[in-house]
């Protein structure tokens, strides 16, 4: 796909975890947020079963809840605003609320501004260390018993935490390769209007 504008290059940060979880990705400057919460999903290992928000200043986007009829005011819909309208440049923040119940919160900040490769398929994740949390794990504290749990598996409640989770979740594991390739199988964003 080709890209014209920018290309920020962000350091994704999840929020309150340690040891840390980030990423370090590459996107257009024309991503909208809608989009930009696609791309987080695939690169935290999420599965995109709750609500979601973003954060800039004292600014809230996010979908309105599908119970309730109400519009969104014109420059709220994350499907129109892009991130180019957002960050004003290198240093420029964001933060994303995923899960209202569990509380995930993701540190998104500039670390330069580029211009496209030819060739590159954006967006691209460079770097990145650690598994993202499990859904539904109970947030942070939730999320540091299951670390404990595989620490010492024989501690009380462990067997059940580590069950829970599946055998295969190794907290460790990062693939690049893996996350750039379920990237670049994201299906095309939706139009602007």
């Amino acid at each position: 796909m080709s890209i014209s504008g920018e290309i920020f290059r962000l350091k994704i940060t999840l929020m309150d975890c340690n040891p840390p979880v980030w990423r370090e990705v590459e996107v257009a400057s024309s991503m909208t947020l809608a989009r930009l919460h696609d791309v987080l999903q695939v690169l935290m290992g999420w599965d995109d079963y709750h609500l979601w928000a973003f954060e800039a200043g004292k600014k809230r986007f996010e979908l309105p809840d599908p119970d309730v009829k109400t519009q969104l005011a014109a420059g709220d819909d994350p499907h129109q605003v892009t991130l180019g309208t957002l960050f004003a440049g290198k240093g420029s923040r964001l933060r994303y609320n995923y899960d209202f119940g569990d509380d995930w919160w993701l540190d998104i900040r500039v670390l330069a501004l580029c211009k496209p490769e030819p060739k590159v398929r954006y967006p691209r994740c460079l770097a990145g260390e650690r598994a993202g949390p499990p859904e539904d794990c109970g947030g942070p504290p939730g999320f540091e018993e299951l670390l404990a749990a595989r620490k010492n598996p024989k501690r009380r409640g462990a067997k059940e935490l580590l069950e829970w989770a599946s055998s295969d979740w190794n907290p460790e594991a990062f693939d690049l390769a893996v996350v750039n390739k379920s990237l670049a199988a994201l299906p095309a964003p939706r139009q602007l209007h």
